[in-house]
């Protein structure tokens, strides 16, 4: 029970209000400053670019077999990767902020072109 307390505190801690912690991509809300600029990224757009996803779509693999599993991870690993060397602090998907909030700035074009 106690460490349940803990980690509702932790979230609460780190929750950042018109930001969707569930939405976060990369970066972490504990470090947000208030006035800093949210980039927000397509996702969807984003996995279309890769070549990893786009063999599952061309293939039409189904979800869950180990081809769809492996390129999955392919392309997750290089989703990340990508966002991770963009150099930008946080990272949340377009629909995880409340725009009358927060100022934000769309990455998606600059995340595909580090893929």
């Amino acid at each position: 029970m106690l460490h349940k307390l803990i980690l509702i505190s932790l979230l609460l801690l780190s929750s950042v209000k018109g930001i969707d912690a569930d939405k976060v991509r990369h970066g972490n809300l504990v470090n947000f400053k208030e006035g800093q600029i949210v980039n927000v990224v397509n996702s969807k757009k984003i996995y279309s670019e890769i070549p990893y996803y786009q063999t599952i779509i061309r293939k039409k693999l189904e979800k869950g077999t180990a081809e769809y599993t492996h390129l999955m991870l392919k392309a997750t690993e290089l989703y990340k990767g990508t966002l991770g060397k963009s150099g930008l602090s946080l990272i949340v998907e377009f629909d995880g902020v409340d725009k009358t909030l927060h100022k934000t700035e769309d990455v998606t074009k600059k995340i595909i072109s580090l893929l």
